[in-house]
């Protein structure tokens, strides 16, 4: 169980990181942000479920 917790925090501190890098080296507009933003609630909602659903699998 323990590997299963530290590869999700390997996965959050990975997808923090990467999201600050990008928006330092490729800052964009208010408007590509909003819409950007819709995008990715819907991508984060998906990963949750599927981390979910495994966590799950690996308790069985």
């Amino acid at each position: 169980m323990s590997n299963v917790s530290g590869f999700l925090k390997g996965m959050a501190t990975g997808l923090v990181v990467g999201a600050a890098a990008t928006m330092v080296f490729d800052p964009i507009s208010d408007r590509e942000r909003k819409k950007l933003a819709k995008k990715t609630e819907g991508i984060f909602k998906n990963i949750g479920s599927v981390i979910d659903t495994a966590v799950d699998m690996a308790r069985s």
